[in-house]
């Protein structure tokens, strides 16, 4: 009888596992880019092969995506095809090439990159632990209760279809900050957030490299007059 209890017990232990693993929100990026101040396209076709994460982020010693209570991630290399696809999409919206597509039959340039950092924590400030007054002093004097860090950092690299370099663009953003939990910010949004800053901070850099083709950027609803 004693043998079936455990058994028993750990069958519900096993259970209350896979339900709170089951309850975890996965992070989603989100890439918002904010729109550029010079109305101008650089005058190529672009083909963009997938970025890659550093060593230190796929060894471990980088935090990669959302860490924060309830919180899972992608395995690193989706989450880096995810992110991948972010920027394509991003690039090709915003016409910041004549055209960028993962495939083009006969490209102008080469488009490929490195995720450097890319991390957001959400973590409870320590004095929140401390029962029955932390909730009360939150409440009387107005505190957040809990605090997120964060960067991106992000280089892409245009070569010719040759393979020669033709330049190197970086982007970062960092954030720190203190926040009570609400239903309309979440764990990871901050992240996006970022995420768009430094993929403008790249885009501005492009669109300002004397090297580069420029043309009038077209918007879609221009083109179709």
């Amino acid at each position: 009888m004693h043998k079936t209890g455990g058994h028993h017990s750990t069958l519900r232990s096993l259970a209350l596992l896979l339900l709170v693993a089951g309850c975890a929100t996965t992070y989603e990026p989100h890439l918002v880019l904010p729109s550029a101040s010079l109305n101008r396209s650089i005058d190529a076709a672009v083909e963009l092969h997938p970025l890659v994460a550093s060593d230190e982020i796929l060894s471990g010693q980088h935090r990669y995506g959302v860490l924060a209570d309830d919180f899972t991630n992608p395995p690193p290399s989706k989450l880096t095809q995810t992110l991948t696809a972010e920027i394509l999409a991003e690039l090709s919206a915003h016409k910041v090439f004549r055209t960028v597509s993962a495939y083009e039959p006969e490209p102008d340039l080469l488009l490929t990159g490195r995720i450097d950092q890319f991390y957001e924590h959400d973590r409870r400030k320590p004095w929140t632990y401390v029962p029955h007054y932390s909730d009360q002093l939150a409440a009387l004097f107005r505190l957040n209760t809990y605090k997120r860090t964060g960067e991106v950092r992000l280089t892409l690299i245009l070569l010719k279809p040759t393979g020669a370099r033709v330049g190197s663009y970086t982007g970062q953003a960092q954030f720190q900050e203190d926040y009570t939990p609400h239903s309309e910010l979440r764990p990871g949004d901050r992240l996006n957030r970022a995420f768009g800053q430094a993929l403008a901070q790249i885009r501005d850099e492009m669109l300002s490299d004397p090297d580069l083709p420029k043309m009038r950027r077209v918007d879609d609803h221009t083109a179709r007059r």
